[in-house]
């Protein structure tokens, strides 16, 4: 960290940027700004829910072109550091130890096949289950309890996945391990794609739904061998019913169900965003998760900073 951040303890006003500018700078790019912030996010200095000041202010306060500065308000959104609101500004995110690990998963996801992420997953899910049924608390019962009923209460694809991905990283985070958040938030992508492609299939649907009430009576029941069970006969459904799809790339699998499910003209990028937000929806009516896929308004513009800048779909 910076001694003028140190000197002037954290951003939490504008007068801490202002004097940083003051002090005399060493940030000298956007990179160098990018990393600053993050550590005051990860610090604490820059609570979830600040707001910071515009990119012309920022410009003006730390000597940065307007570029750089936007340059790294991008980075920090595209790795979950801060949500950018169009007309309102970038806001410090409720950064978790998954979002932090996202941007791992560009190294590999394109040529993933679902055979080589369900056996991640297996690892990954079973464990996290067993964990799960040592260590979860009321609040995570009911957050895997929640995940299943809004998601039996759906009918909207797009919120179906949102459910189905709630509910297992519910199960993840019930093993109060960051470490295993962390590995879990890294193939959040895949993962996704995974959703999209299991829930395209009325059979792997039929055969897999069924298993996340009983992963979550197994941790209810705080039998961890049951529970490690349950998980993993769920993602063995996959590699039964998947058919040719289980040796293919998973990106383009998923690219493929998109497209039926929800048209040829949205993102893939957005619409893995959404499911992965880890945001419930304010509503569960169909227009509402229709508008997530609008790139017109504010929650597809923060998918969208969330998510890679190229576009698959």
């Amino acid at each position: 960290m910076s001694a003028a951040f140190v000197r002037y303890g954290g951003m939490s006003g504008q007068t801490g940027w202002a004097n940083l500018a003051k002090a005399g700078n060493p940030v000298r790019t956007g990179r160098g700004l990018s990393a600053e912030i993050e550590e005051q996010i990860l610090s604490g200095k820059l609570p979830p829910g600040s707001r910071l000041p515009s990119e012309r202010q920022l410009s003006d306060w730390v000597k940065l072109s307007r570029p750089a500065v936007r340059e790294a308000l991008r980075d920090l959104a595209a790795r979950g550091f801060l949500d950018v609101v169009p007309g309102r500004g970038a806001f410090v995110r409720d950064v978790s130890v998954a979002d932090v690990a996202r941007p791992l998963e560009r190294l590999y996801w394109r040529k993933s096949t679902p055979r080589e992420v369900v056996e991640a997953r297996r690892m990954l899910e079973s464990q996290a289950a067993e964990l799960a049924a040592v260590r979860a608390d009321s609040s995570d019962l009911a957050a895997m309890e929640k995940a299943i009923a809004n998601f039996d209460a759906s009918a909207d694809p797009l919120l179906r996945a949102r459910y189905d991905f709630a509910f297992h990283f519910a199960v993840v985070k019930a093993a109060h391990n960051p470490v295993v958040e962390a590995m879990y938030g890294s193939i959040s992508r895949l993962t996704a794609e995974m959703i999209l492609r299991s829930l395209a299939d009325p059979n792997v649907t039929r055969m897999g739904v069924p298993y996340h009430r009983r992963i979550l009576e197994a941790i209810r029941a705080r039998d961890p061998n049951a529970a490690r069970a349950e998980a993993a006969e769920h993602l063995r459904v996959a590699e039964q019913l998947y058919g040719n799809d289980l040796d293919s790339p998973l990106d383009d699998v998923a690219r493929r169900e998109a497209r039926r499910l929800f048209g040829s003209a949205l993102s893939l990028d957005n619409l893995l965003a959404s499911i992965a937000s880890l945001t419930e929806p304010e509503t569960t009516s169909e227009s509402s998760s229709q508008s997530t896929l609008d790139p017109t308004t504010t929650t597809s513009s923060r998918a969208a900073d969330r998510a890679e800048g190229r576009d698959h779909g």
